[in-house]
């Protein structure tokens, strides 16, 4: 095992998670970079007028019921803004692949995972799905008072149901439980599914809302997530492809941005908020932009030093880690009796598909295996890959540092980054075959599970021994087009400081004149 930082590499006994690649066949993965490198986009998740206010009067009454449901943290998360940046946004499009759903830098692949989705919002990944229940009469009738409640403002002046228009109404709606439902399904539509007009209540979060109200705990973070890489999908296509500089950005893409912040910190606002006590994490970032430019913020996504695998397990002022980051290694052996955040680690490790409304994603954790403390080797084809009782499989603690084996590092030299980066240049026209992209749709890899590793820490027999073979010597990442590119990066910084340097004297050539200096 090794380090793409140090391109060094030592034996040790190495943590994967599975499926992982017997051979050397499948290649690296690419990417189409966008014709633009600052569109414009449309649509943000901040809070509306009064919503704020609405919030802690909701609270007093119905936090029980939210933190029943596993919704009170991200309704509270609600009324933070997060400051849109669009070159932060657009300089990760860059990377986006869709067939992997990963972000394909040069040092390897990185994406949003479940993980992310549950402690940067809030959300939930346990409970029963969003979608695909059969309600009750009541339920269903309820439903229907919501259904009205729209249409009578379809029907006005506005022609829609408004965000502002629909907290109007139901703030000065008498009955407790229409206002109930009536507020979660704002904040469904505005925060967590939006429809395609963002400032518009859609019926789609009618029955999710009526659930919630009662109570009821859903697996909100699995679609969150599959609607957040449809919508990475559709803008890259429309930034490739396009020839509109305005993009409808729809999704909870704050998620995506504070991301970035807390994985390239070097990018982020600084100094970040000091959370206070019971504020969700996101509050960190709340009224904060940041100031670094599109060439900066390409030059730190090329370097593999600037991103942070594993920021959640660090420690923070008035921030609770989850209790699966402990100090030491953990070895579990029975996956039906753990509780919440073991069972809610344990999902993050599965390979599946996830679906929201018409779209259906591929969930890889496996080929972000660092991300989660795991060691990286390549990632296997999800579809081959046989599903096996899970009986032990081991947590890393929290200070590990996972590595790359050295078959990993040799793979991504197959496609030169610069060949990826003009890869719509090519003659062939045609993306390389992704083996993922090619899953029998009767093949659900819903089970796949973590790579099993015996007590001593071992992986279970997948490959040969020759073909996980983790010690090998020195390896070095760095190739003539590779550099190219380096340079090219380099030399726009240095040309962008020159170009501040430059203002910086016209200004103060500027200031001389004022003061009634002659300028030759």
């Amino acid at each position: 095992m090794g380090s793409i930082k140090t391109n060094s590499f030592s034996p040790r006994i190495a943590r994967f998670l599975n499926p992982v690649a017997k051979t050397l066949d499948q290649p690296p993965p690419m990417f189409k970079p966008t014709n633009r490198s600052n569109p414009v986009f449309k649509g943000w998740g901040n809070p509306p007028n009064q919503w704020a206010e609405w919030v802690n009067q909701m609270a007093g009454k119905h936090s029980s019921i939210w933190i029943k449901a596993g919704i009170f943290d991200p309704i509270m998360a609600s009324i933070y803004e997060i400051t849109f940046n669009h070159d932060i946004i657009s300089s990760l499009l860059r990377f986006w692949n869709p067939k992997t759903n990963t972000f394909v830098f040069p040092w390897g692949e990185a994406t949003v995972t479940l993980e992310d989705v549950v402690i940067l919002g809030g959300y939930s990944v346990l409970g029963d799905s969003v979608s695909g229940s059969v309600l009750k009469a009541d339920l269903r009738e309820k439903i229907e008072v919501m259904n009205q409640f729209r249409t009578e403002l379809v029907r006005s002046k506005s022609k829609k149901a408004s965000h502002y228009k629909w907290i109007q109404m139901f703030m000065a709606n008498e009955d407790d439980e229409q206002e109930h439902i009536g507020f979660l399904s704002l904040w469904l539509s505005r925060f967590v599914f939006p429809a395609t007009n963002r400032d518009a209540v859609g019926k789609h979060v009618f029955p999710i809302a009526v659930r919630l109200s009662q109570g009821d705990k859903l697996d909100l973070a699995t679609p969150i997530l599959a609607d957040i890489y449809n919508n990475l999908r559709i803008l890259k296509e429309q930034c490739v492809e396009s020839s509109s500089s305005c993009i409808n950005l729809l999704g909870p893409f704050r998620l995506v941005q504070i991301w970035a912040y807390e994985r390239l910190t070097i990018i982020a606002p600084k100094p970040a908020n000091e959370l206070q006590p019971a504020e969700p994490r996101l509050a960190r970032w709340h009224g904060l932009n940041s100031n670094v430019s599109l060439l900066q913020l390409l030059a730190h996504m090329n370097n593999f030093e600037t991103f942070i695998w594993r920021p959640y397990a660090d420690d923070l002022k008035n921030w609770s880690r989850p209790l699966y980051y402990q100090d030491t290694e953990q070895i579990l052996t029975d996956s039906l009796s753990l509780d919440d955040d073991l069972q809610t680690f344990a999902r993050f490790l599965q390979p599946c598909k996830i679906n929201w409304l018409n779209c259906k994603e591929k969930y890889l954790p496996h080929r972000v295996a660092m991300q989660f403390g795991y060691d990286q080797d390549i990632p296997g084809d999800v579809c081959s890959y046989k599903v096996r009782n899970c009986v032990k499989f081991v947590i890393p603690s929290r200070s590990f540092q996972p590595q790359v084996t050295k078959r990993y590092a040799d793979w991504l030299k197959i496609v030169d980054f610069k060949d990826r980066v003009n890869y719509q240049d090519l003659s062939s026209g045609e993306e390389m075959n992704d083996s993922d992209e090619n899953c029998d749709e009767n093949s659900d890899p819903e089970c796949v599970f973590l790579g099993k590793i015996d007590v001593e820490g071992k992986l279970d027999k997948m490959c040969s021994d020759d073909e996980t073979e983790n010690v090998a010597k020195d390896v070095s990442r760095g190739s003539k087009d590779c550099m190219d590119i380096d340079e090219l990066i380099k030399l726009g910084l240095e040309l962008e400081a020159r170009i501040s340097k430059l203002e910086e004297v016209f200004e103060s050539l500027k200031a001389k004149d004022r003061n009634g200096v002659m300028l030759m």
